[in-house]
């Protein structure tokens, strides 16, 4: 294993917006990485820009004396941005998540270029694109490989430097898979950032085929009670907080599920799926009947509405979400198969 130590007159840029980047830029603090500025968005653009899950990490580096910058545009495209991070010059920048492509000008800016991550159940470049630890749970996946690699002017394409996997198991939420995510990131950037500032660190280039996860929207949290309960319980973990949610409707009157899980395949057989088959005054719990068993929602949340037996909730009759079963397999391009 190459060394740790980091040269100690390095100037590293950090690029971050959500929770778990800051808690990433903690870590790394503790551990005296010499940031050197702070990037990342105001709390207004955050909530014009719909970032998930975000936190200002500015608390963060004033306690560290980290002067912070708010790019002129979330792209960082304008002749201010770009004038900025050529002035700074830094040796290495480092953009944990960011939800947007970086210009080219950015990435020629700092000597040994700029660090991203991302990963899938499969690695890279299987998986690019859009909320691979959201598509990971609806798909029912196992496990989580996530690499950081050398930014370019394509989606999640650059030579990786390193990777670290994770498992997935049935009682993760993706809140949980963000926390795999933060202690993974750590130690990633820890195991790179001394050979990648030194000029020693080894690349190693994407190869085979590139798919990509389509974008998902608030809308593909519409619960279809014809999918099985294990697409709907992976539906309900992996839009959790801090995403919008899963949802469904009863009389028009929406329900936002928040927790739910599989409860029993042998009850409510003769049900109609999407039926009310038992509720819980005590905890306001309530039973919900599958197309193969049930599911027993545990936190919920609905305006003027209650939970009652024999109640029904509406089912879209055209199903439509971008993760719907029968278009599954062409969401990695991997037929379910992994190597």
């Amino acid at each position: 294993m190459q060394s740790r130590a980091i040269p100690p007159d390095s100037d590293v840029v950090y690029v971050g917006n959500t929770e778990t980047t800051a808690t990433v830029l903690r870590s790394l603090l503790e551990r005296d990485v010499p940031i050197a500025e702070v990037v990342t968005l105001d709390p207004e653009r955050a909530e014009r820009f719909d970032v998930s899950s975000y936190e200002d990490p500015t608390p963060v580096a004033a306690a560290h004396d980290i002067p912070v910058y708010y790019p002129e545009a979330f792209g960082m495209d304008t002749a201010a941005d770009r004038t900025h991070f050529g002035e700074l010059a830094p040796d290495l920048v480092l953009v944990p998540g960011w939800q947007r492509l970086l210009p080219a000008e950015v990435l020629a800016s700092a000597e040994h270029g700029a660090l991203g991550a991302h990963g899938s159940a499969f690695g890279l470049p299987r998986g690019r694109g859009r909320s691979p630890l959201n598509w990971s749970l609806v798909e029912g996946l196992d496990r989580f490989v996530l690499s950081v690699f050398r930014l370019d002017d394509g989606p999640d394409s650059g030579a990786v430097v390193a990777s670290r996997t994770f498992d997935v198991i049935d009682h993760d939420t993706i809140r949980t898979l963000y926390y795999k995510v933060a202690m993974s990131l750590r130690e990633l950037y820890l195991d790179a950032l001394g050979p990648v500032l030194r000029g020693e660190a080894e690349y190693e280039e994407q190869t085979g085929e590139a798919t990509y996860y389509p974008k998902r929207t608030p809308d593909d949290g519409a619960i279809h009670w014809g999918d099985t309960t294990r697409d709907v319980h992976n539906l309900v973990r992996a839009v959790g907080r801090p995403y919008p949610g899963a949802f469904t409707e009863q009389d028009g009157r929406r329900v936002d599920v928040w927790r739910a899980q599989p409860f029993s395949s042998l009850f409510a057989v003769d049900d109609p799926p999407g039926r009310i088959v038992q509720t819980f005054e005590a905890t306001g719990d309530f039973v919900v009947s599958t197309v193969d068993g049930s599911l027993l929602v545990t936190d919920w949340e609905a305006d003027g509405w209650v939970p009652e037996e024999g109640a029904t909730f509406d089912s879209p009759g055209d199903h439509r979400r971008v993760d719907r079963p029968e278009h599954r397999h062409n969401l990695t391009g991997t037929g379910g198969d992994r190597e």
